[in-house]
C-alpha cells in the first residue's frame, strides 16, 4: 500500500503524463458544446479517486462532498468513501481530474484481472464520440497515454477494486456490449 506522500507521486506523475494530450486532433467540445464541462444536469460531477483528493484540495472552482461509505455502495479497498467533485466550469485544464482526463475512455476489467479501455458507456447521454463508437477515431497518443496512465493507477489496490466493481456493473447494466 503506498503512503499518502507515495500517492501524491504517483499522482503528479498521472497528471504531467496526461496533461496535455486529448482525444481527437481538434477540440472534441466542438462536437458537444463541452457539455462534460459544464453542469449539464443538476448534481452531475465525478468522483475523484483514492489520492487524487491531495492534488485537489481548495481549489476555489471545485466543489467537493464526502460519500460516506454508510450511505454509498464503494468498493470495499474504498475504505470510508470518497470525494464527489463538481465543477463550475471554470476548471483550469491542467487540474482537471482524472476522470475528465481519460473521458470518454474508462478502464474495464475482467474477473482474471486482465484489463482494456473501452469507451464509457456511462457517457452515451451527452458524448458523440461514444454515441458513435468512434473509439478509431480517437488520437492513437491519447489512447496510448491512457494506457500508461492507467497501467500505473491499477498498481494502487482501490483504484483496481473500483475499476472490477465498476466493470461488474456495466457488464450488468449493457450487456449487450460485453
Amino acid at each position: 500500500m503506498l503512503s499518502e506522500a507515495g500517492l501524491e507521486r504517483l499522482w503528479r506523475e498521472i497528471y504531467d503524463l496526461t496533461g496535455e494530450i486529448t482525444p481527437l486532433h481538434s477540440d472534441c467540445g466542438e462536437l458537444c458544446d463541452s457539455i462534460c464541462c459544464q453542469d449539464w444536469e443538476e448534481g452531475v460531477g465525478i468522483y475523484l479517486y483514492p489520492g487524487e483528493e491531495i492534488l485537489l484540495s481548495g481549489e476555489s472552482w471545485l466543489r467537493r462532498t464526502w460519500h460516506d461509505t454508510r450511505n454509498y455502495t464503494f468498493p470495499t479497498a474504498w475504505d470510508r468513501g470518497a470525494w464527489f467533485v463538481t465543477c463550475d466550469a471554470r476548471c483550469p485544464r491542467e487540474m482537471r481530474p482524472f476522470g475528465c482526463r481519460t473521458f470518454p475512455l474508462t478502464a474495464d476489467m475482467s474477473e482474471d484481472g486482465s484489463w482494456r479501455l473501452i469507451l464509457d458507456p456511462n457517457g452515451l447521454p451527452i458524448c458523440p464520440l461514444i454515441k458513435t463508437d468512434a473509439r478509431f477515431q480517437l488520437r492513437a497518443s491519447f489512447r496510448n497515454t491512457m494506457k500508461i496512465a492507467w497501467r500505473k493507477l491499477l498498481t494502487v489496490e482501490a483504484i483496481r477494486n473500483d475499476v472490477l466493481a465498476s466493470s461488474r456493473r456495466r457488464r450488468m447494466r449493457y450487456p449487450q456490449e460485453y
